[in-house]
């Protein structure tokens, strides 16, 4: 009878804590509109201007990944070509394996590049910037050596 008295006991308490927790988790409740407006604005994430060194720093690690990641796009095209409409097994299998090398020697070629490149701050050569960013969107490459600047941070449109 003692061991079930137990099992009760520590039962309670963890049903109690897991109860406690789930209502300080939770979002508090406020007196009027105004206060959540200024919570809210409170937690808003800052938009600032990114420094040369985080720009270099990005471009490198860019550069660095995609040489890394760069045998992905294979798989990445076959699985594209595959499940595009009006395709079938086999020119998913034959089309995207030679889509996927072409590919993966553009991403590693650009990875290189950015690699090379880093203290100068450009944007990426390859969209999507990483490979698993958007998995079902083809690579594409774009201009070379376009400034990296902040102008979409400020809420101007970029310069093409």
């Amino acid at each position: 009878m003692n061991t079930y008295h137990r099992f009760f006991v520590a039962g309670l308490l963890t049903g109690l804590s897991l109860g406690y927790t789930s209502t300080a988790v939770a979002e508090p409740q406020y007196q009027s509109q105004q206060q959540y407006q200024q919570n809210q604005q409170q937690y808003q994430p800052v938009l600032r201007k990114r420094s040369y060194g985080d720009k270099v720093g990005n471009k490198a690690l860019n550069g660095f990944t995609n040489i890394t990641s760069s045998w992905l796009e294979v798989p990445k095209s076959i699985v594209n070509n595959t499940n595009a409409e009006g395709s079938n097994i086999v020119f998913g299998l034959v089309g995207g394996a030679i889509e996927g090398t072409l590919n993966t020697v553009g991403r590693a070629t650009a990875g290189v590049a950015d690699l090379v490149t880093a203290p100068l701050a450009t944007k990426p050569i390859v969209q999507p910037q990483y490979i698993w960013e958007d998995f079902d969107e083809a690579s594409t490459y774009g201009k070379v050596f376009r400034l990296d600047s902040d102008e979409q941070l400020q809420g101007k449109q970029p310069r093409q």
